[in-house]
This record gives C-alpha cells, structure tokens and sequence, in this order.
C-alpha cells in the first residue's frame, strides 16, 4: 500500500506479528490468534483454475498476572481479506465479543470465528478474494484500547481508521474508502465456467 503503507498494512512485514501495548493500563494480557485454512478447488481448465479457501480465526486471550481484574473486556476482531482483480482490501467481517476474566474461566477467553469461504480463480482470469490478515483490538468497558494485535504490522492510524469501517467495505492502498462490496461471489462464480472450461 502506498500513502498508508506504513501506517495500515505492510505487507512487506508477512507473516510478521505486531503487537502494541497501552503502558498505563494496569491489565496485562497474553494473546494468541490462530488461523485455520484450507483449500479446495473446484476444478482447473485451459484458462485456470478455480478454488475456495476456507479461513477461521481463533482468538485466546489470558490475563497475564498481577491482581484480579473484574471490568467488562470487547475484543474487536477484523478480519481483512484483498479483492484480487481490483488489488482493493476489504473488510470481511467484525466480530466482538464482550466478556470477563474471572476464576471460572480461569482468566481466559476464547473465541473462533465462522468458517469464511472466499473464491478465487488463476490462470488467464484472475478475480475473487484472498484473506489477508487479521486485527484485534481489546478495549475496556469506556473503549480505551488496551492492547492491539494483528498478523501484518498497522501503525495508529491504521488501526484507528481500519476500526471505523464495517464488514464488506472496500478501501485502496491510501486509504480511500472505495465502497461495499454488494455481491462478493458475482465476479468469482461468472469466472469459474470460463477459467475451468476444458475446450472439449
């Protein structure tokens, strides 16, 4: 991404974790976030192939020590997928979750996502989806942002103006709200036929 590259995703940063922490606040916390995925293609032809991947996301978060910590927690999950044949991100969904450490959940709290199928097809047509990364941000009862999480490195800006949009809108490299995306799977299944078509 351009204008926003550093500030939003960098996707030069794969696979890469980063993690903000708010040092005022006493509550300190261990977060894991997994993804579960796989794919299935549903079938291949002169000019392609087309697939489905399947992504879920698992969120564990864990009081880290010091004392009891009784105030209502949101964990506000992102889930951030990119438009293949417009380059375009979007927001998949948002999921949050309200909750409590307490003795009975052993200040623990887990959550998996849906199962999100997104299509794609290759070759000489290329349009659909890829899931690209995810962000979490813990809140407190008055919204103050405790800590952030994400698979790809998003500066302040980033995550502020990524918490502002809803599930299925579209937005560019500079961080340009381009729309909704109104029917995800149109472009994706009017391009299956043709990508899988075997000339026979």
């Amino acid at each position: 991404m351009k204008g926003l590259t550093k500030s939003l995703l960098s996707v030069a940063v794969m696979g890469g974790v980063a993690v903000s922490s708010a040092a005022e606040f006493p509550l300190r916390v261990d977060i894991d976030v997994s993804t579960k995925r796989h794919t299935n293609q549903i079938g291949a032809g002169n000019s392609g192939e087309a697939k489905i991947e399947n992504v879920q996301v698992c969120v564990k978060i864990r009081k880290a020590g010091g004392q009891a910590y009784e105030g209502q927690l949101t964990a506000e999950l992102h889930i951030i997928g990119q438009q293949i044949q417009s380059g375009f991100y979007g927001i998949i969904d948002v999921v949050s979750e309200n909750f409590y450490f307490t003795k009975e959940n052993d200040n623990t709290f887990e959550f998996n996502t849906k199962m999100y199928a997104i299509g794609k097809t290759s070759g000489n047509i290329n349009v659909g989806g890829k899931y690209e990364t995810y962000l979490l941000v813990l809140v407190d009862a008055d919204g103050k942002v405790i800590e952030t999480r994400s698979g790809r490195s998003i500066g302040e800006k980033g995550i502020a103006f990524i918490r502002e949009l809803g599930p299925m809108t579209l937005f560019d490299e500079d961080g340009n709200v381009i729309g909704k995306v109104e029917n995800p799977g149109a472009a994706f299944k009017a391009a299956v036929p043709a990508a899988t078509y075997s000339g026979e």
